[in-house]
């Protein structure tokens, strides 16, 4: 058996008193939403100076890691040529010894 319930005024005023809540919550929910967005970026300006001087130290180790490298191989280039000119080595034993210190730093 079906009940069919008939709307009352009960009814319909409590449908409108939850709908008015639903629409204070919705409302409340959107207006703290920038607050909150504002309190968590304020939280993180320690952590993005923080963040900012971490990728400082790191970029600059890491050039000065790859410059003494490329410094260390123009001067082995640099020595030897005038071992090729002299004729104490050839090209090839140049490279090879280039190589042989590249790798050992490894």
């Amino acid at each position: 058996m079906v009940k069919c319930i008939v709307p009352t005024t009960l009814n319909i005023d409590s449908f409108l008193v939850l709908q008015a809540v639903s629409y204070i919550r919705t409302l409340y929910a959107f207006t703290n939403e920038t607050l909150a967005k504002y309190s968590y970026a304020t939280s993180l300006q320690a952590t993005l100076r923080y963040g900012i001087l971490i990728s400082l130290v790191q970029g600059l180790g890491l050039g000065f890691t790859y410059g003494l490298a490329i410094c260390s191989c123009a001067l082995q280039l640099w020595v030897g040529r005038f071992l090729v000119i002299h004729g104490k080595a050839h090209g090839g034993e140049i490279i090879t010894a280039l190589f042989a210190v590249i790798l050992s730093g490894l």
